[in-house]
């Protein structure tokens, strides 16, 4: 389903983004915990107003005033925000093909970043471990070449961090290899001409 630029269907995207014939060899969503680290304020703010409500009630001060002003600035300063955290964790993702790593971001229904980024471009790729690797997720970084305006693009709350990187990682070096043995037979055939 399309809601303005937010594309719930990932199939779409692949079809829009892939190629005839290329074979996607990996689909992974962000971790849950990416959600609940990103609305953490929002649910602590909702606890504080929530903690208003009570009070006021204790008080004794008139119920229908107070409930709508905590729901005009729970809408204001929390509803929103965890609208984003939500939609950012549950459409973004990583799609790794044969060609090219594309990666999702949706941050909100008015707003999609795809940055597909070509095998060609990426120089190398590295893991590490995000809260002592309590849990199942870590840091994907991919150190590129050249584009997007940096040398490295570091992607966090990336579930099965270094399977992912070794699968994009074996996709790089097949990848070069097979550009290896085309200048190796482009060589030789330059060679056998003279």
């Amino acid at each position: 389903m399309r809601i303005f630029a937010l594309e719930t269907d990932v199939q779409k995207i692949i079809k829009r983004f892939c190629n005839e014939g290329e074979c996607v060899h990996l689909v992974t969503p962000y971790h849950t915990l990416s959600f609940f680290f990103a609305s953490l304020r929002d649910i602590v703010i909702s606890g504080v107003l929530i903690g208003a409500g009570v009070f006021s009630w204790q008080m004794g001060w008139p119920m229908l005033a107070t409930i709508i002003v905590l729901t005009v600035v729970w809408f204001v300063f929390v509803f929103f925000n965890l609208l984003k955290a939500y939609l950012d964790w549950a459409y973004d993702c990583i799609i790794v093909t044969q060609d090219k790593v594309i990666l999702i971001d949706q941050t909100s229904i008015f707003k999609q970043e795809v940055k597909p980024i070509y095998v060609d471009n990426i120089g190398g790729i590295s893991t590490s471990t995000q809260f002592w690797n309590l849990f199942p997720f870590g840091i994907v970084k991919m150190h590129l070449k050249e584009g997007l305006g940096g040398d490295s693009l570091v992607l966090r709350y990336v579930p099965r961090a270094s399977e992912v990187a070794a699968v994009i990682s074996n996709i790089v070096t097949e990848y070069q290899r097979k550009q290896m043995k085309k200048e190796d037979e482009k060589g030789s055939s330059e060679q056998s001409g003279e």
